[in-house]
């Protein structure tokens, strides 16, 4: 099977530079994801009885979750959303990074897609970010054939950095090891780094009632632990940039704090 789990490290690191106020901060945490070949959805899913793509359960993959929020084959989005950014239609495989459903609650920060050439290569990259608290959806199309990738942040994501920065993209190909890197940079200021430091893990039934059972909340954990370090970045004086697209930047007055 191609598909697997992946667990590992995320870490997030924002420096004391003239774009975060001076205010560092970070922090990191223990994480598994299943790397899911869409062509294998099905399969993995019959694999364990608490893993769901009807309804809610232990484990529940729901299409809608996801790229366009439609019904239509996921394989299908993924690479018309590819094409449109990019005009290159991805031919090969498509693998999916991100968390599913637990227990009727999702939040993904970022979802990647890694998509593959005929030689079994990763080709190109769809990334699917999302903001807090607004949970918009914004899709980056990515050549992954050179590295790194510095691309324009196009979508407000946190209320603690600006609109005024670059991403800069590293990745490996899913292997043994899986690393993924995304910094802000504004100009040559190195703004915030993030990055998945992952190793692979076989999926078997035991490895899929593992990551149900063990980590039943994982997803929860997730929302929960967003908005405690935004607490944290209140309480360190961290500048607050409103949302570009709603009215006038808000204050920390305008918020009670």
């Amino acid at each position: 099977m191609k598909s697997a789990l992946y667990a590992g490290t995320v870490t997030h690191r924002r420096h004391a530079t003239e774009a975060t106020g001076q205010v560092a901060h970070s922090f990191h945490y223990p994480i598994t994801l299943p790397l899911l070949f869409l062509d294998e959805i099905d399969e993995v899913i019959a694999m364990h009885p608490r893993w769901s793509r009807r309804g809610v359960d232990a484990v529940w993959f729901r299409r809608r979750d996801y790229v366009d929020c439609s019904v239509r084959p996921l394989d299908e989005a993924v690479r018309d959303a590819v094409e449109a950014r990019s005009g290159r239609r991805p031919e090969g495989d498509i693998a999916q990074l991100g968390h599913l459903r637990r227990w009727g609650w999702l939040f993904n920060p970022i979802c990647v897609y890694y998509c593959f050439d005929a030689a079994g290569h990763v080709d190109q990259l769809l990334l699917e970010v999302r903001n807090t608290p607004w949970h918009e959806r914004h899709l980056y199309a990515l050549d992954a054939r050179t590295s790194p990738q510095r691309f324009a942040k196009e979508m407000h994501v946190s209320p603690f950095l600006g609109m005024d920065h670059d991403y800069v993209l590293t990745f490996s190909e899913p292997g043994e090891h899986l690393a993924l890197h995304l910094g802000n940079r504004r100009g040559e200021e190195r703004v915030f780094d993030a990055g998945m430091s992952l190793e692979r893990r076989e999926i078997t039934r035991a490895s899929l009632g593992d990551l149900a059972w063990r980590h039943p909340f994982a997803t929860l954990g997730v929302s929960a632990g967003i908005y405690y370090e935004a607490l944290r970045l209140f309480a360190k004086h961290a500048p607050f940039h409103g949302h570009p697209r709603r009215g006038r930047a808000e204050t920390r007055e305008d918020l009670g704090v």
